[in-house]
């Protein structure tokens, strides 16, 4: 067996995958928000690969993010990759060791490690990430893109003094023991340091001293151990687990020595510290100093807790002169500098935009979306701004979605789809940062509502499903069916009509078919409650499988009235 998988499977044998789980995909937005900027372009059909993916949450966040790309979820765990199955929507499950060539030479866009690769050092041995880097080499396409975000490993060598300031927990093993266990919850700091140095790896993996000055006692310690301390000590719950792990394997210094060896171009290492650790788990309980020349002591910033490691497979020279000639205008946008230009003042009501001032009505609620801030604009007839969310996952794809919205309203005109119409554009666009749109006139209900109130009705679903079958049938273009994205209006004779308000037009995506993905959202409210973001949840592929099922015999209204007008090459029938 190999020794990777021998280290994981000991490693997992007494692992609480509940607790673990928790930790891994705790802050996952933010762990999208340090790696996903870094993409750059990701083009229609792309190959993401996750490596360590873990629960597949991450890559299920990706693959809803990068709309089209294909998504590949890699891990050695068999305990997680049940659960990444159980949860799966819209992604692939490779099982893998993620340090090995996994995938064809030249056959992926873009992978990324999450911090999965101190894992891989942890139980592959030291070295294993230089051995990732060059797989990962070989299978990136020329221009492809790696990566890495994980804890960053202090630069300096020299011994640094730490001292521990909260005093809350025993310091007593005995009394910490319970049922002849230790409850390591119930430790203090100081006991758990002592508990680190005796335990990890086998115990004594490194040295100490304790300095006593002006009644104050300091940890004379190498920063690199002090680091691995503090990082863990909170995770107490996991602690033997987590004790079986080297948080740290490059500084940023060795990360760029080690990606110019692999051959990687464009190289960029960003410190990425994590706000959270800082100012909840680190400030005020432990402290770190150094002393000048005469003995005083000076207190330390904490090294950056995590970094991103990002860089590129050069291309060939044949593909830099034929990309030169059919150079992409979008490629040389500054999106920073673009978004930097939309000045929301909620407290005054205003959006600035170069120089012009949108005056925005109070007595609306904002509309945050995943790529879109949506206003409504304060006049005698009330429109709608939608602008960039300057903190979106993605720049390319934020833009992309706005350009969407503009670009493609003309399929909406031919399909003869009622929408909301775009009234204004940015006129430094395309790229566009804004655009005014209709607004919805008093009445219209959200088909979220209608969801939730059960009174979808007959006549609402043979307009969509009309909609849907010209769009699904024609497995060109693909409506967004979500249903925060429809209402129910009331047109000027009296009758009521489906309308679609967010404008975004998609090449099919067989992944997105609306038997597989819309048609549950519209059937079940669980898919649009309780959701902080203006965007239904997408059915894990189980509960696909589920509807499949029973699709024939189920007799509800709502799953009759589908079945009627939707076509039936769409339908979720059984082979």
């Amino acid at each position: 067996m190999d020794t990777i998988l021998k280290e994981f499977a000991q490693a997992n044998e007494k692992r609480d995958f509940s607790i673990y789980t928790t930790y891994m995909d705790a802050a996952l937005e933010a762990k999208a928000r340090s790696i996903f900027p870094h993409f750059g372009q990701v083009e229609s059909n792309a190959v993401i690969v996750d490596a360590g993916s873990g629960t597949g949450n991450l890559a299920e966040l990706a693959a809803r993010e990068f709309r089209g790309s294909n998504v590949y979820a890699l891990d050695i765990s068999h305990e997680l990759r049940e659960i990444a199955e159980e949860n799966r929507s819209l992604i692939n499950l490779v099982y893998g060791d993620a340090s090995k060539q996994n995938f064809p030479n030249n056959s992926v866009d873009i992978k990324y490690y999450s911090t999965s690769g101190h894992e891989i050092e942890s139980f592959g041995g030291a070295g294993k990430m230089k051995e990732a880097l060059k797989n990962t080499y070989k299978e990136l396409k020329p221009g492809g893109v790696l990566v890495i975000r994980d804890f960053a490993k202090p630069d300096r060598k020299n011994d640094i003094y730490m001292s521990i300031l909260s005093t809350v927990g025993l310091d007593s093993i005995e009394e910490a023991t319970v049922d002849g266990a230790i409850d390591y919850n119930l430790l203090s700091t100081k006991t758990l340091f002592t508990q680190f140095h005796r335990e990890f790896k086998g115990g004594n993996v490194f040295s100490y001293e304790i300095i006593e000055d002006s009644g104050k006692k300091y940890i004379k310690i190498s920063p690199e151990w002090a680091h691995e301390f503090y990082l863990r000590k909170d995770y107490t719950a996991n602690w033997r687990q987590e004790i079986k792990e080297k948080y740290t394997f490059w500084s940023i210094t060795q990360a760029k020595e080690e990606m110019e060896n692999a051959g990687f171009k464009e190289i960029e290492i960003i410190p990425d510290p994590n706000p959270y650790i800082l100012e909840n788990r680190l400030i005020g309980k432990i402290a770190l100093f150094d002393k000048d020349e005469k003995g005083k002591f000076l207190e330390l910033s904490f090294p950056t807790t995590h970094m991103i490691v990002k860089g590129k497979k050069p291309k060939s020279i044949f593909m830099k002169i034929f990309s030169s000639k059919s150079k992409n205008i979008e490629s040389a946008v500054d999106y920073e500098k673009l978004k930097n230009t939309v000045y929301p003042d909620i407290e005054k009501g205003i959006v600035t935009i170069d120089n012009r001032i949108f005056l925005i009505s109070k007595y609306y609620p904002i509309i945050r979306g995943s790529k879109k801030i949506i206003y409504h604009i304060k006049e005698n007839n009330i429109r709608i701004l939608k602008t960039v969310r300057s903190d979106g996952l993605n720049d390319h794809a934020i833009f992309s979605a706005m350009y969407q919205s503009v670009a493609r309203e003309k399929i909406l005109d031919e399909f003869n789809i009622p929408h909301m119409r775009v009234l204004e554009t940015d006129p430094q666009g395309p790229p566009y940062r804004y655009y005014v749109q209709e607004c919805l006139p008093k009445g219209a209900v959200c088909a979220t509502e209608l969801i939730k109130s059960n009174t979808l009705n007959e006549k609402d679903i043979f307009q969509m499903a009309a909609y849907i079958n010209l769009f699904e049938l024609g497995k060109i273009w693909q409506l967004d069916t979500n249903p925060f994205n429809w209402y129910k209006v009331k047109t000027e004779n009296g009758k009521t009509q489906m309308v679609y308000v967010d404008g975004k037009i998609y090449k099919f995506d067989e992944d997105w078919e609306f038997r597989r993905i819309g048609l549950l959202q519209w059937l079940d409210p669980k898919y649009t409650e309780n959701l902080s973001v203006h965007s239904a949840l997408i059915p894990k592929a189980k509960e696909y499988e589920k509807l499949k099922n029973e699709w024939e015999s189920r007799k509800d209204k709502h799953s009759t009235w589908w079945k009627k007008y939707l076509n039936i090459f769409i339908q979720p029938i059984t082979n």
